[in-house]
């Protein structure tokens, strides 16, 4: 199979093919750059509150990271009131939704535009196959049926090679960024709740 794509790479089908491997490169480097950027930004939710939680009944500030969650709780600790403060997390949510999400649709882009090139490949290819039923000599007409089938499947096949992985990596990706920010909802709920127990 891979050697078969491999020779394709110099038959018909190579400009799809060459640009179905940009596809991939790109692909690739939203990959790396997503999982470096989330694993950046875990941290353990409840030990983050449990911090919060111990320095505010001590009347003291808590020392934050800079991930998103921390950003967002300190954007309402910023705040004396506890009700601002709450608007102010609600806000630092937006941004921080943001930052987790940023370019993890691209994949699911680029599962959809490689299916698209492929299938173009596939179409270019059955054209060609098709092509070879007008009047040629019956060797000739083999040898160009065989080129546009080969055509045809090269293209489908490395589309989905293309295609299956990125779709596999955003619902990942997505399933992660999901777990992220509803952690920084209810974290920054318990916070707010914490801040109005402790203003009365």
């Amino acid at each position: 199979m891979l050697s078969y794509l491999l020779d394709a790479f110099s038959g018909p089908a190579a400009p799809f093919l060459y640009a179905l491997l940009v596809i991939l490169g790109f692909s690739i480097a939203v990959l790396i750059e997503r999982v470096y950027t989330l694993l950046g930004a875990r941290v353990d939710a409840a030990a983050v509150f449990t911090r919060v939680e111990a320095a505010l009944k001590a009347g003291s500030t808590p020392e934050l990271g800079k991930t998103p969650l921390e950003n967002v709780i300190a954007a309402g600790l910023a705040q004396a009131d506890p009700e601002l403060g709450w608007e102010a997390m609600q806000a630092a949510a937006v941004d921080a939704e943001q930052r987790i999400r940023q370019r993890i649709p691209y994949l699911a882009s680029v599962a959809s535009i490689s299916t698209m090139v492929g299938l173009f490949g596939t179409v270019y290819g059955l054209i060609r196959a098709f092509a070879a039923m007008g009047g040629v000599a019956a060797a000739e007409r083999a040898a160009r049926l065989s080129e546009g089938s080969s055509t045809a499947m090269a293209a489908t096949a490395f589309g989905l090679f293309v295609a299956i992985p990125a779709l596999a990596a955003h619902s990942v990706l997505d399933s992660q960024a999901r777990s992220m920010l509803a952690a920084i909802e209810a974290t920054a709920g318990r916070v707010h709740v914490l801040r109005r127990g402790l203003a009365r």
